[in-house]
């Protein structure tokens, strides 16, 4: 397969600000062979996204990103090539969205504690049928006046730093692969130097990882060689993607990164042994 791919894309079902419609004119602008819909525990957004292709489209890979912790360490998943209508992982993403929701209110609740007139309502109606994140709470306060910009709510507020901050609800990586595997797909390590997630890549593929996401908008040069030659050391593929949401400039535009279609065809196949 020639062309380009981008396997890590956000919709407004979960924390993005483009429809799954307007995702799609997208890639159909990029002249891309394949995307993702990697919405945060949600397939809402790869479902709507798959109602809209036509003949000759772009191929839509099955896509969602979990969050997971080990010892205090953030980790995302991503999960692809499952089948998106496994009883077990959809009643699992169902549970994880009624987490999401329980940590709006907490961070509305903190808000309110800080003097400041915001509404778990707000929330929701920001949030509409989407999965409610951090996004909905900083999109309410930027309406609301107590802060000028998207990232200020973040910095000020509800970043890990901030005082009304709550941490997700996490799984662990092993239950998330275990997860994934269970509904016929692969598990793969979002953006490893995002943090300090690169440092457990050997102890995540003695627990069953299947690949690395090597291309990403904030990986420079020498670590995307570094994750290239961690993934042949532990028998790994790489993937790629812009990560994008539109709304910050410092992320990629969709097939910005020009990640090659080949990293497709070797998570087919990994997907396809393992099954």
């Amino acid at each position: 397969m020639s062309g380009y791919v981008d396997l890590h894309i956000h919709t407004v079902c979960s924390d993005g600000t483009r429809t799954p419609e307007e995702i799609l004119r997208i890639v159909r602008e990029k002249r891309l062979v394949a995307f993702s819909i990697t919405d945060h525990d949600t397939l809402e957004g790869y479902r709507q996204t798959y109602q809209y292709l036509k003949n000759g489209d772009p191929e839509l890979v099955p896509g969602v990103e979990l969050s997971a912790i080990e010892n205090g360490e953030d980790m995302h998943m991503l999960a692809y090539m499952f089948d998106p209508d496994n009883r077990a992982f959809n009643d699992c993403l169902e549970e994880f969205q009624e987490t999401r929701r329980r940590r709006g209110r907490l961070m509305v609740e903190k808000l309110n504690a800080l003097g400041l007139e915001i509404t778990f309502e707000a929330v929701e109606m920001a949030a509409g049928s989407t999965v409610i994140g951090r996004s909905h709470v900083a999109e309410v306060l930027v309406q609301l006046g107590h802060v000028s910009t998207f990232d200020e709510a973040f910095w000020k507020y509800i970043g890990t730093e901030g005082p009304a901050y709550v941490p997700k609800s996490k799984i662990t990586p092993a239950d998330a692969i275990k997860l994934v595997h269970g509904a016929g797909g692969v598990a793969v390590l979002a953006h490893p130097f995002i943090g300090e997630a690169h440092q457990h890549i050997e102890g995540l593929a003695g627990i069953g990882l299947d690949g690395i996401e090597a291309y990403h908008y904030s990986h420079r040069n020498h670590q995307v060689t570094l994750l290239k030659s961690l993934a042949k050391r532990y028998g790994l593929f790489i993937t790629g993607g812009s990560d994008y949401h539109g709304r910050q400039e410092t992320e990629g535009e969709i097939g910005a990164l020009q990640v090659p279609a080949n990293v497709l065809e070797n998570m087919k196949q990994k997907a396809a042994n393992l099954r």
